[in-house]
């Protein structure tokens, strides 16, 4: 086993925007292979394994078809290379290795962006 830690922010709960980001972490102890599985005794039975299978199946079919449907209605999927994707990463990236909140993340940006077009 592995210990693996994750982390996350909630924007939103109990149907409401919240005024302010909470941000949470945990861990627990992954498996790494089957192995440690089964000497752990946490395999899962048949109707589990099942719903696993659907599940995966389901969430694959929903997704072709929200994007079929997206397609349909005239939306596209942004390109990577967008100068708004490449700045909405950037953003998420600055809050995700510095800890910042968006609102530092975007001025951080902005202070970034401003060097960057001064040395050109």
């Amino acid at each position: 086993m592995k210990a693996t830690t994750f982390h996350g922010t909630v924007e939103s709960a109990y149907g409401k925007p919240l005024p302010k980001a909470v941000e949470f972490s945990g861990s627990y102890d992954a498996f790494e292979n089957m192995t440690e599985v089964r000497s752990a005794k946490e395999e899962l039975s048949d109707d589990e394994e099942l719903a696993v299978i659907n599940a995966k199946r389901k969430a694959a079919s929903r997704a072709a078809a929200t994007t079929a449907a997206l397609d349909t209605a005239g939306y596209e999927k942004p390109k990577a290379d967008d100068p708004a994707v490449i700045t909405e990463n950037m953003i998420k990236g600055m809050m995700k290795l510095h800890g910042l909140t968006r609102e530092q993340a975007e001025a951080a940006f902005k202070l970034a962006s401003e060097a960057a077009t001064a040395v050109k």
